[in-house]
């Protein structure tokens, strides 16, 4: 029964709309007949063909009835004979459902026209399906005897313009307005539609009415073309399709009444003058406005997926910053801890040496992921200053030392006798030459030579290190200095890495305004990288400053962590050091505790649960003298926010975990407390 119903509603549904299609199609009919072409059978625009079209492409082919019945009821009304009517009312059906059966497969219109292809084919499938109406519809006027059999051709060809044109003009205006939902303007973009189509009334009339001077006809239809450029490049295709149907109306109205530059030859000479200019007036409006469209699609792709990327490089920023911290955190108190062993005889010093290597192998791994990300993206701000390349060069040199000795390289050095000043952040300077030996030595096998130089070549001071090691393919060489590129690697990875050093070296060595190179003669003959500075003069002799005598003081430090393992051995590290040590695991308990122990030296970790490290430092420098209490982040967290969010929360310092002990010593060595 529910079956039934839903049936019979759906049938009484389809029976309102052919009804409704009928009496659309009579009244525009009727509408059209007024623009008919004597003898009076066709018309310059038949506005019902192009409506007949967009209904089957919209509501499916069961609505053909209500194109017949329309279109008999309109022919049953001029000619007065059944007979012709049923034939004409058949044409014209025949000619909306072949067009419909054709744009659908071969245009495929979902609303809009989407490229300048589908244009094209639906104008000649337009005019193509228009020779059906045509010939039935007049060979039917001339089996009963209305028209001769010599008004046969110019009867169709009449009656195919019109039909044709309707389909050009009409159906993309349906289409585009009965798909899309309403524009949402704001009061600018309705006042500059205003204003185009105010123009375009006033300008049209005057294009193919002639100027009312004298009423002569200039040749002015190539005039509209800036009216359709203006809404195909400001507004949306139905504009486009818009102004079309106000300009071909204007111009069939002025044409049959004999004005224009179309409406000066005969009747045959008026419908094809008419036909070329509505179908390139077509052609053109939509053509450009499927330009303007894919244009308006592409700029939107691009923002939408600018976003995406930024949204994508925002969780990427806060996934490095979450790494680092879960990482650094375990080091900390493993390179607190080999550095209590270091003080205790009773270790195995060789097994101390391989746990402090590979601690610092890990720990540079962290820093070089968290390193690429931010020089790629441009978020390292250098501190320059003049200094010597040489010293960094020979500090780079010491890092490596132990890997260098691990794999008995030789190293040959060959430096010039000059100093060789540059104008560089040394810290980065020296990351550069670090990751140049560490890459020598990690691709060199065991007992290889290394080769370091660094001379003034010009204005540019020159550093190449060269080895003798598993040298670069050709392939690969190009693409050395690219992010995550490596050499074939065995499968124990003994060089270890994360394909990232070379790329950060790079980016460092551009952002001085120097540049890198690569050299390698092929697999097994070595490689030598290049990497060139500008070189400056050397600095204004330095005014000697008095150094303090004084034996290191001891101070009260209080650390706050709630890694544990990382605040204990920090606490023992410093007692023996020779300082006054306390201990708090989170935020409220370093706020209470600091009341009561007033600390000189407090080190604060960031990440703290329930109250951040931020929090604490601005609680301390509210309840603290400044000038008695310094602070000193310690904390995983270790990026140009992450620091500056420290400054401006009141931190003095900002080291990242795992901390040197020897950084950590001199900076609270270095304290003066006036009074």
């Amino acid at each position: 029964m529910e079956v039934y119903t839903i049936f019979r509603r759906d049938r009484l549904f389809l029976i309102g709309r052919i009804g409704l299609l009928a009496a659309v199609y009579f009244t525009a009919a009727k509408a059209s007949l007024l623009l008919a072409i004597p003898p009076g059978y066709a018309t310059a625009v038949w506005l019902p063909s192009g409506l007949a079209l967009a209904a089957i492409l919209l509501f499916g082919s069961r609505i053909w009835p209500g194109i017949w019945l329309g279109a008999a009821l309109t022919n049953l009304t001029i000619q007065g004979s059944p007979l012709l009517a049923v034939l004409i009312g058949t044409g014209n059906t025949l000619e909306a459902v072949v067009a419909a059966a054709l744009v659908g497969r071969y245009v495929g219109i979902r609303g809009e026209f989407e490229t300048g292809e589908a244009v094209v084919m639906f104008v000649a499938l337009s005019a193509l399906s228009a020779l059906i109406a045509a010939f039935i519809g007049s060979a039917s006027l001339m089996l009963s005897g209305t028209i001769h059999p010599s008004e046969f051709s110019s009867n169709a060809w009449i009656w195919l313009q019109g039909d044709a044109s309707g389909m050009m003009i009409f159906t993309p205006l349906i289409l585009t307005w009965r798909l899309r939902p309403l524009p949402r303007w704001n009061i600018a973009k309705w006042i500059e539609a205003a204003a185009l189509a105010l123009s375009l009334v006033l300008a049209t009339p005057l294009i193919f009415g002639g100027f009312p001077a004298d009423g002569t006809p200039q040749p002015l239809a190539f005039m509209t073309l800036p009216f359709v450029l203006w809404a195909a490049a400001r507004f949306e295709q139905r504009a486009v399709t818009t102004a079309i149907a106000a300009i071909s109306g204007i111009a069939v109205w002025f044409t049959l009444k004999g004005k224009g530059q179309f409406g000066l030859g005969s009747a045959h000479e008026t419908s094809l003058y008419l036909l070329c200019y509505i179908g390139t007036l077509v052609i053109t409006g939509l053509v450009l406005s499927v330009v303007f469209g894919q244009r308006k699609r592409a700029e939107q792709a691009v923002r939408q997926r600018v976003e995406e990327l930024q949204e994508s490089e925002r969780h990427i920023n806060e996934f490095l910053a979450m790494l680092s911290h879960e990482l650094r955190n375990p080091l900390a108190p493993m390179v607190n801890a080999l550095a209590l062993m270091r003080d205790d005889p009773g270790q195995n010093p060789p097994m101390l040496g391989i746990l402090e290597r590979q601690v610092s192998h890990l720990s540079h791994i962290v820093d070089d992921l968290l390193d690429v990300s931010r020089i790629t993206r441009g978020k390292i701000r250098l501190q320059k200053q003049t200094a010597d390349l040489n010293g960094m060069v020979l500090r780079a040199l010491e890092s490596a030392r132990p890997l260098i000795d691990a794999r008995g390289h030789a190293v040959e050095l060959n430096f010039c006798a000059e100093k060789l000043f540059v104008e560089a952040d040394a810290t980065r300077i020296f990351q550069v030459a670090l990751n140049l030996i560490n890459n020598a030595a990690k691709y060199t096998p065991a007992g290889g030579r290394i080769s370091i130089s660094l001379n003034r070549e010009n204005r540019e001071a020159v550093l190449k290190v060269r080895d003798n090691g598993i040298g670069i393919s050709p392939e690969l060489l190009p693409k050395v200095f690219d992010l995550f590129i490596q050499g074939d690697r065995a499968l124990d990875r003994s060089e270890g890495g994360l394909g990232v050093g070379l790329t950060i070296a790079r980016r460092i060595v551009e952002m001085h305004g120097g540049s890198t190179m690569a050299l390698s003669e092929g697999p097994g003959k070595g490689a030598e990288f290049v990497v060139r500075l500008p070189a400056v003069p050397a600095p204004a002799a330095a005014v000697p400053t008095q150094k303090s005598a004084q034996a290191s003081v001891r101070r009260r430090v209080l650390v706050v962590d709630d890694h544990r393992d990382s605040a204990d051995t920090l606490a023992i590290l410093l007692t023996i050091m020779g300082h006054d040590v306390r201990t708090a695991y989170d935020g409220q308990e370093a706020i209470e505790l600091a009341a009561q122990y007033r600390p000189e030296v407090v080190l604060l970790d960031i990440g703290l649960p329930a109250k951040s490290g931020y929090d604490v430092a601005r609680e301390l420098r509210n309840a603290h003298d400044r000038s008695q209490l310094i602070l000193i982040a310690v904390s995983g967290y270790g990026q140009d926010d992450d620091r500056r969010r420290g400054r401006e929360a009141g931190f003095d310092h900002h080291l990242v975990k795992p901390v040197r002990p020897e950084e950590l010593k001199a900076i609270i060595g270095s304290l003066v407390f006036p009074g």
